[in-house]
């Protein structure tokens, strides 16, 4: 028997079988931290265009932050959380993808409704 019911060992898919190739988790957690690397320069810099086109930041607390210190504070606000990410991936490696993709996510989305904005402005 190779499992129960729950928990059959051929009714479990890994991440190949999802995307249909023979993917290493470790490559594609790489892949991730590229997407975040880049998701974080790239919401900078819309943010920045954004603002110098009268765009106002949506976050509040941003919005004060870089009313008083500049989209500086914007780069150094995601780049504490990158290295809070670093280190919770540290500390806890089992979970690098999913710590990767939970930045991943929101930072491309954040950065194409920058896009949408700035090319609706």
């Amino acid at each position: 028997m190779r499992g129960t019911l729950l928990a059959s060992t051929d009714r479990l898919r890994g991440i190949d079988d999802l995307l249909g190739v023979a993917a290493d988790g470790r490559a594609v957690e790489r892949a991730l931290w590229v997407v975040v690397v880049a998701s974080v320069a790239l919401d900078v810099y819309t943010t920045w265009l954004g603002l110098s086109m009268g765009l106002s930041e949506g976050n509040p607390v941003m919005r004060w932050a870089i009313g008083g210190l500049g989209v500086a504070a914007l780069g150094a606000a995601k780049l504490l959380v990158v290295c809070g990410a670093g280190a919770l991936r540290a500390l806890r490696p089992r979970y690098g993808t999913a710590i990767a993709l939970g930045l991943a996510l929101p930072w491309t989305a954040t950065v194409l409704v920058n896009s949408v904005a700035l090319a609706t402005a």
